[in-house]
């Protein structure tokens, strides 16, 4: 098995732990291109729990920043709003207009998309 990072293995230390030990249990060879062969040994062993425990408390650092950070938006911006800003654009228009003198269903089959993406840009335009 090959993997870019260590850190794109699993979404926690324990579960990527796990995982470890079974592929290496059915003798499967893990390459990490960052890192290099993991070994069964207990210096090998040792070096992925500690990658992966810094990788983890990396990741939860990044959460607590930018929760940090919406925080303080919201307390400092009055016009703050989570997420992607919607998108307006002169397609969505053209689906929205047509959407308004035809059925959900032909809108949809006339601009080749989901009738929930129809459904999606009315409701953008209300």
């Amino acid at each position: 098995m090959i993997v870019t990072k260590l850190d794109r293995f699993a979404r926690n230390t324990r579960e990527a732990l796990n995982l470890i030990d079974d592929l290496l249990k059915e003798k499967i060879m893990i390459k990490v291109l960052s890192l290099g062969t993991i070994d069964n040994t207990p210096i090998g062993r040792m070096i992925v729990r500690t990658l992966l425990s810094v990788a983890e408390m990396e990741r939860d650092m990044i959460i607590e920043r930018t929760q940090a950070g919406k925080i303080f938006a919201r307390q400092h911006n009055p016009d703050y709003k989570e997420g992607r800003p919607k998108k307006k654009d002169s397609r969505n228009m053209a689906i929205f207009e047509y959407s308004n003198s035809h059925t959900v269903k032909e809108a949809a089959k006339a601009f080749n998309i989901s009738p929930r993406t129809v459904q999606h840009i009315k409701k953008l335009f209300r």
